[in-house]
């Protein structure tokens, strides 16, 4: 079984709001045999871009072989979510325990996703007349033989209803947003589909640390306007006097307000989206120190080092190595 923690590069933004302990879950990807390996790895990517985007909560993935380990008691599975990464082409292989192994965590898993030709584990496993799923066309003939009822040719992805179903890898993307939606809210959603690309950008600017602050906020309109001025103008930092003007409010209310929604001060939030500009541009782009200092608002690289390391407790410098030389860079250079 291959075990990712997937590390949440939440920066310093939990600071900003009240403490709260962190919930773990857990989603256990479930192989035919260890050649799928490597297809599932979209979903670890899938649940590592999901850790950058949700505040309290991280998601540990797991990979596992059907019936190479014990399948766990109802302890281990409850609150856990099981995804049987079907392909186009194959039946499941179910002979010997691997009935029984599959069996056990069709009955245990709190939610169970089913992809490709996985659905028709239920006709192997004899459960075929208790759901409607979601069926590939490969798949059509023989789940209609064998009474698999299926929600129909045009739909790629079962929602509702358990196990759920989706009728290829890359739909079940969709489906595992629609579970994110159901979690955390459609905001969060929205900004994990268009992170990952499996939507078209529908917000003025990229960023995790807005992201988080306007679901924290529960979508709060001046909290969203007030983060789209600061995100126009990072190379030209306005003043708190200047941004209340733009939104038409007093510097007393809006610095209340956004406290108030999110948790985190005005001031200390647009240095840090200034920052989390500064970071992607040393990450992706070969501009010079200087260039990105200028590009993001502070008067020098100086200064951009010194708010830099307080806040992500490294350095441009070694931000800037990584890009070249991955994890071979030497450490404080």
């Amino acid at each position: 079984m291959k075990h990712y923690v997937l590390a949440n590069d939440r920066a310093d933004l939990a600071k900003t709001g009240p403490e709260v302990p962190e919930r773990i879950k857990y989603i256990d990807v479930i192989l035919s045999d260890t050649r799928a390996l490597a297809s599932a790895e979209i979903v670890v990517e899938f649940y590592h871009a999901l850790n950058s985007l949700v505040e309290n909560c991280s998601y540990v993935v797991n990979l596992r072989v059907s019936g190479n380990d014990s399948v766990g008691g109802p302890l281990y599975w409850a609150g856990r979510t099981a995804i049987f990464w079907g392909d186009l082409e194959n039946n499941w292989d179910v002979s010997g325990s691997r009935r029984s192994w599959i069996s056990q965590v069709l009955n245990l898993s709190s939610r169970t996703v089913l992809v490709g030709g996985a659905v028709l584990l239920l006709v192997q496993l004899g459960r075929a007349g208790r759901n409607i799923v979601a069926v590939h066309p490969n798949f059509a003939a023989a789940a209609l033989e064998s009474g698999l009822e299926s929600c129909g040719a045009a739909t790629h992805l079962a929602a509702d209803g358990h196990p759920h179903s989706a009728t290829s890898r890359l739909s079940a993307l969709r489906l595992l947003s629609e579970f994110v939606s159901m979690d955390h809210g459609e905001h969060i959603a929205d900004a994990l589909r268009s992170y990952i690309g499996l939507t078209e950008p529908t917000q003025k600017h990229e960023s995790r640390l807005a992201a988080q602050l306007v679901h924290r906020a529960k979508g709060d309109l001046l909290v969203m306007r007030t983060l789209d001025a600061m995100q126009e103008n990072i190379e030209d930092p306005l003043t708190i006097s200047d941004l209340s003007r733009l939104l038409k409010t007093s510097t007393r209310q809006l610095q209340r307000r956004f406290l108030s929604k999110t948790g985190a001060k005005l001031l200390s939030t647009y240095k840090e989206l200034r920052l989390e500009r500064a970071q992607n541009l040393l990450q992706f782009t070969n501009m010079s120190q200087i260039e990105i200092s200028a590009a993001t608002g502070f008067s020098s690289p100086v200064a951009l080092k010194r708010a830099f390391q307080r806040c992500y407790k490294t350095s441009p410098d070694d931000v800037r190595d990584r890009r070249f030389m991955g994890s071979m860079a030497p450490e404080g250079s």
